[in-house]
């Protein structure tokens, strides 16, 4: 198992209110990002495996996904609500990946909604229309944005870009229901 946590020691979580996490799935990663009511950017998180098949893969870094989001649950007591979006898997013209990338995504969204965090699926497509203006927006210009919004150095890898609009997308979302 890998796992890679970034901002999670030093995170200052609000003594009470919302947070927002963005996932986005791979047949060998999640990237978890949340942000607070204020758009910033309070941790990001990843869980994969290096292993070869899928199948051990899923197993490996599923578990600890799943332990991991029961431990953060524990910290956030019952003050602080989390809203989630994952994003939907997209038709891979391999069937096997799909599956696979299907199966994270469904994994994730089931493992927030047994620690208690509001979830739903979101289409790539969407969040990128909402967020950055484009359904089609490729993947430099989601990091651009992503940078200009948070910061160069916040962004190891394309997927923690991506998970951060999620994340951002559904506050957002969340926000503009609230007002109607």
């Amino acid at each position: 198992m890998e796992q890679i946590t970034l901002n999670m020691d030093n995170v200052e979580y609000p003594a009470k209110g919302k947070l927002y996490m963005g996932l986005d799935c791979s047949s060998k990663a999640i990237h978890s990002v949340w942000v607070d009511d204020q758009e910033r950017l309070i941790a990001q998180c990843k869980w994969g495996s290096k292993k070869k098949n899928s199948e051990e893969r899923f197993l490996d870094f599923g578990v600890d996904f799943w332990d991991s989001l029961s431990k953060i649950r524990l910290i956030l007591s019952d003050v602080i609500t989390v809203e989630a979006a994952v994003e939907a898997a997209i038709y891979i013209q391999n069937p096997k990946a799909t599956i696979a990338i299907a199966s994270v995504a469904g994994l994730t969204r089931f493992a927030c909604f047994m620690n208690g965090f509001e979830c739903e699926f979101v289409d790539n497509t969407k969040w990128k229309r909402d967020v950055l203006g484009k359904g089609n927006a490729s993947k430099l210009e989601i990091k651009e944005f992503a940078i200009a919004k948070w910061g160069e150095d916040k962004f190891p890898e394309q997927d923690f870009a991506d998970a951060a609009c999620i994340a951002l997308w559904k506050k957002r979302r969340v926000e503009n229901v609230r007002r109607t």
